[in-house]
């Protein structure tokens, strides 16, 4: 191999050279050229300085003017020196982020939205997507917001907890976005995760999936929720929170028995009147709501009568003002009213003297109305009017009353007839039935007919309301309508006389 290949003579070579040229430095004499070195590298390096594009020293330097400019809350520099930057080459997704912030405390609200959307679609931040959400869509109703703006939350949510799992702030307003929009399948997810901190949310997921149908998962999530919550009852046996959300549960999952079982273990246990009195609310809530499972059953026998009014009889010793008690006992007592077995009787009286004066005077009403007794039906209706004057089934009742009774008070009978029904959003067929007899009564069969076209809805009405139709129509001289409502009275009344 010739020599000058021979990568070996070449380091030898090399070693020879930087020896001898170090050698031949004249090392006495070399401090008289420090200065001009040390100068020309001071040239080199400020000249580096001077001309490199963005450098990490001169964005330090402009990293912490900007910084400087924010903590003093000067925006107006802060915005100038973030657009320097962008010039300079950095536009990176933090540099915008901060400049949209800038740009929002200056009132340029527009070009901040801008610029987060830009970062939160575009580049997937969720800082900007977050910042968003609290700017332009917490504390607003679903109601409140359009289609786009509707879609745009959802879109930026569904960012936030793809980027953070684990917030469970962002994932329960998620959550709540999917509900609003009846997106019920797609929620169930995120709420049994969320029921990881908060166990009750698992009983909301179990009701979203039997309202999608899915009987077997609402069972399954009841039960694993059933499990959470009662683990934490029996290490707080006297937290009323727990106590009802057992109770809650139980009922979601047609447990009635145990529902009542377990506020009734709970009562005494409460440390404070208020919570005691929650209980028994609850109490009564759990055997009304049982009382309506067992009315769908249709089972009319007296021992079925008799068991359902000992259950309203327990309800109204632990909640004897409560609203749905009430309302039970009263239907209860008057679909009661001509049954003769003596226990159902003794009971059914023993429920009436238990409930306030306003419905016990309801009831006795009510009851002496169905006998054709109008003088005592006025009586205990004005009573309980006067105890309970919110109440619209009994100013009903008493415009009924008034009506029938013969040198009845019509106008005083319509007043309470119109109160009744300004007073619901959604007023009962048997409420426009009555001010329809009391117009017809007046002589008013304009003003009759289309209130007693609205009672037509309601199958036992039906008939009686088609012959006074029909009366209407013939008095206002119309004999084809008046012609059909009778036919339509002789067949209704045919129908119920065969069966």
């Amino acid at each position: 191999m010739p020599t000058y290949l021979n990568p070996l003579a070449w380091t030898k070579w090399l070693g020879q050279f930087t020896y001898c040229w170090i050698a031949s430095i004249p090392w006495k004499r070399v401090g008289a050229g420090v200065p001009a070195i040390l100068l020309t590298a001071g040239l080199i390096l400020l000249a580096f300085f001077a001309y490199s594009d963005g450098g990490s020293w001169r964005r330090g330097v402009l990293d912490s003017q900007i910084q400087n400019a924010i903590e003093i809350e000067d925006f107006e520099s802060a915005e100038l020196l973030l657009k320097r930057q962008m010039k300079e080459g950095d536009s990176s997704t933090d540099t915008l982020f901060r400049l949209a912030l800038a740009q929002d405390q200056l009132d340029e609200q527009d070009q901040a939205n801008q610029l987060m959307r830009e970062l939160a679609f575009r580049r997937n931040s969720e800082r900007a997507a977050m910042w968003l959400i609290q700017q332009n869509y917490l504390g607003k109703g679903w109601g409140d917001l359009d289609s786009t703006q509707q879609n745009e939350f959802g879109e930026l949510l569904e960012l936030v907890v793809e980027k953070q799992p684990k917030n469970a702030g962002m994932r329960q307003l998620y959550a709540n976005y999917l509900i609003a929009g009846h997106r019920y399948a797609a929620a169930i997810p995120h709420l049994q995760q969320l029921a990881e901190l908060n166990p009750m949310l698992g009983l909301q997921a179990a009701a979203l999936s039997r309202q999608v149908g899915d009987d077997t998962q609402s069972e399954r999530l009841a039960s694993v929720t059933l499990d959470r919550v009662s683990k934490l009852f029996t290490e707080e046996p006297a937290n009323p929170k727990l106590a009802l959300a057992v109770a809650q549960i139980q009922l979601f999952s047609q447990e009635h028995a145990d529902a009542i079982r377990t506020l009734s273990k709970s009562i005494p246990r409460m440390k404070t009147p208020e919570h005691r009195a929650a209980l028994q609310q609850a109490m009564g809530d759990a055997i009304a709501a049982w009382v309506n499972v067992i009315e769908k059953e249709k089972n009319e026998t007296p021992v079925e009568r008799l068991r359902v009014l000992k259950m309203l009889q327990v309800a109204l010793e632990h909640a004897p003002n409560n609203p749905r008690v009430l309302t039970l006992v009263s239907d209860q007592v008057l679909k009661t009213a001509e049954n003769d077995d003596e226990s159902v009787q003794a009971l059914r009286s023993a429920l009436v003297e238990g409930t306030s004066p306003g419905i016990a005077h309801f009831i006795r009403g009510t009851s002496a109305l169905m006998a054709d007794d109008m003088e005592k039906a006025e009586q205990h209706l004005s009573l309980a009017a006067k105890h309970l004057p919110n109440s619209t089934a009994i100013l009903n009742n008493l415009a009924v009353a008034l009506t029938q009774r013969e040198g009845g008070d019509l106008e005083k009978a319509l007043q309470l007839s119109n109160q009744a029904i300004e007073s619901q959003a959604n007023a009962s067929p048997y409420f426009y039935e009555t001010r329809g007899q009391i117009l017809f009564r007046m002589e008013k069969y304009l003003d009759a007919i289309p209130d007693l076209e609205k009672a037509l809805s309601e199958e036992k009405l039906a008939a009686g309301v088609h012959e006074v139709l029909a009366k209407c129509y013939e008095k206002i001289d119309d004999p084809k309508m008046a012609a059909e409502h009778r036919k339509a009275f002789e067949r209704l009344s045919k129908k119920s006389d065969d069966k």
